[in-house]
């Protein structure tokens, strides 16, 4: 480094510290950009880099986030992020840390939070490294004394955690591959095109000679940049030189496939519950989406046969969201029992008002309702195209109905008798709406008017 006395490193030290860490950042780049200019710029940069150095702050507590970064993109919640885009949940990642901060890489942790370099700097990879080597060596070691294993297993909550442990270990090893190749690769990819396509093959190539580990993680973080996921069937094909699971099912690759379909397992559970509220029926809709979109997603783009792993487990999904869906569409006949204000006819043909339902069931109704309406446009794709129009049918009849007696009933009434009718025909109004039939729910609108009128 150029010569500068102590009191001038101070003072430099001093003024860097003031700076803005933007700013900072920015005049190290450019030095760094320049250094190869003169040897004028080189001591420039040196002096820069040096007080930078210098005046960082030890990692400390941001050590575990800073080793841990290779598995943030698989950490969520299980019941709301589909299982492509999970396997750790917060509580793993602090489960893990503590291990290894206790017994696993106590040296590790300790130098990891003394350093001063900032996250992107090789030497948080070699941190990974070690962790993953530790984790792996204690996996090894409890596999061969099965109380060792029941303990680990035990720590991590169940039968599962040896699988997440052994996720957590390989993304770490090879944590510096992996992160080269997902560098290239855009964060949000809303078409995958055949030129992305083919560098996430070659990449897949080049990975797969040396750590093929990596080569399948790449494929499956690229799964959860996919906006269409089913999409990632592209590159299995051009990796496997087939257009069918008959042989892709039985290798590595087959790993890239079991995500999508646990994906679409996952939206398909999702409709068990039916909705309750208009905003209930908005995410259970949406769930619907992405199931359709999920199964036939990944039948436009690979050849699924019937006869194979892949295509038993799908169609068996399918059969299970057909049935979820139609027992909702099942409730809503009776929703309508309860949310509906229907008039009824006496003897004499004198029309005999309903009690105002509560908001709770007129919520109810709707969100129903609602879920009935989106599920039209894929009553074929998923097999209910029969029990969604039986539905269909009774809902339009009874709110004909309803309407039709309650106009009546605010032609022919007046006061707190005319209100309560303008009210149930505004639910029903609403109702309809919410079904899809906004013109009858328009022209009802001003029957009701022209009766009050």
């Amino acid at each position: 480094m150029a010569k500068i006395s102590q009191s001038q490193l101070a003072k430099l030290e001093a003024l860097w510290r003031s700076m803005s860490a933007e700013k900072r950042m920015t005049l190290l780049a450019t030095a760094k950009a320049a250094k190869d200019a003169d040897p004028a710029s080189a001591q420039l940069f040196e002096i820069i880099s040096t007080i930078d150095a210098a005046t960082r702050e030890p990692a400390g507590e941001l050590a575990k986030p800073y080793v841990l970064a290779p598995l943030r993109p698989m950490v969520g919640d299980p019941a709301k992020v589909p299982p492509s885009r999970f396997r750790f949940t917060p509580e793993d990642l602090s489960k893990i840390w503590g291990w290894m901060a206790r017994h696993l890489a106590k040296d590790m942790v300790e130098t990891a939070k003394k350093c001063r370099q900032p996250e992107p700097d090789p030497i948080w990879f070699e941190f990974r490294r070690t962790a993953g080597k530790s984790l792996t060596d204690a996996i090894q070691a409890a596999e061969r004394v099965p109380k060792d294993m029941t303990a680990l297993l035990k720590r991590f909550g169940g039968g599962e955690a040896k699988g997440m442990l052994v996720d957590a270990a390989s993304l770490l090893t090879f944590s510096e591959e992996i992160s080269a190749s997902m560098k290239t690769l855009p964060d949000k990819i809303p078409e995958f095109d055949p030129d992305l396509v083919e560098q996430i093959r070659e990449m897949h190539e080049k990975l797969s000679e040396e750590t093929p580990e990596a080569a399948l993680w790449v494929l499956l973080l690229t799964i959860g940049r996919l906006e269409q996921p089913w999409q990632i069937f592209r590159v299995v094909a051009k990796i496997g030189n087939r257009e069918d699971d008959l042989v892709v099912s039985k290798t590595d690759l087959a790993a890239v496939g079991d995500a999508i379909l646990a994906d679409t397992g996952f939206f398909a559970a999702k409709l068990k519950m039916p909705p309750q509220t208009l905003e209930e029926a908005k995410v259970s809709a949406n769930l619907f989406d992405q199931f359709v979109a999920h199964s036939s997603g990944m039948t436009a783009e690979f050849g699924i046969r019937k006869a194979g792993r892949w295509g038993q487990v799908l169609f068996s999904l399918r059969a299970e969201a057909s049935s979820n869906v139609e027992k909702i569409l099942n409730k809503i006949p009776l929703a309508l029992d309860s949310g509906l204000p229907e008039p009824r006819r006496g003897r004499s043909g004198r029309i005999i008002p309903a009690q105002l339902p509560s908001e709770a069931n007129i919520d109810r109704a709707e969100g129903l309702l609602y879920f009935l309406n989106r599920c039209r446009e894929h009553t074929n794709a998923a097999a209910i195209a029969s029990s969604h129009k039986r539905v269909m049918d009774i809902v339009e009849k009874r709110m004909a109905e309803a309407g039709g007696m309650l106009v009546d009933l605010v032609a022919s009434s007046e006061g707190q008798n005319r209100t309560t009718a303008q009210d149930g025909l505004e639910i029903t109004a609403r109702l309809l709406d919410a079904a899809g039939f906004e013109e009858q729910a328009g022209l009802l609108r001003r029957r009701g008017l022209a009766a009050a009128a």
